[in-house]
C-alpha cells in the first residue's frame, strides 16, 4: 500500500513546477484563459494542475493540501458542466436507416 501511495506522489509531483507557488501561478494564468474562453481543455487542465498541487512533495505548508482539495473539487464541477453543455451542443447520432 505504501509503494502505491508512493508511485502515486510521484506521478502527481512535476519538475517542471519545483514548488507550489510554480503550480499555483500555473493554475492561475490558466484560470484566467478559461474566464476569457471556457473551454473542456482549460477546464481539463485547470483540474490536472490542482491534482498536481495535491502531492506532498508540494505541501510547503498545511493550507497547501486543503487548497488543493478545494481546487479539485471546483475544477472537477466546471468539467463536468463543461462536458454537459458538450452532451448538449452535440446531440448523440441514433439515426436508422
Amino acid at each position: 500500500m505504501r509503494n502505491s501511495q508512493q508511485d502515486q506522489s510521484q506521478q502527481l509531483y512535476d519538475p517542471d513546477f519545483p514548488n507550489a507557488s510554480a503550480v499555483l501561478s500555473a493554475l492561475s494564468c490558466v484560470s484566467a484563459q478559461y474566464v476569457m474562453n471556457p473551454s473542456f481543455e482549460l477546464a481539463r487542465l485547470a483540474l490536472s494542475l490542482a491534482g498536481k498541487l495535491a502531492a506532498p512533495q508540494y505541501a510547503e505548508t498545511s493550507l497547501i493540501p486543503q487548497i488543493a482539495t478545494q481546487l479539485q473539487y471546483q475544477w472537477d464541477v466546471i468539467l463536468k458542466n463543461q462536458i454537459e453543455a458538450l452532451a448538449i451542443a452535440m446531440p448523440s447520432t441514433n439515426t436508422t436507416h
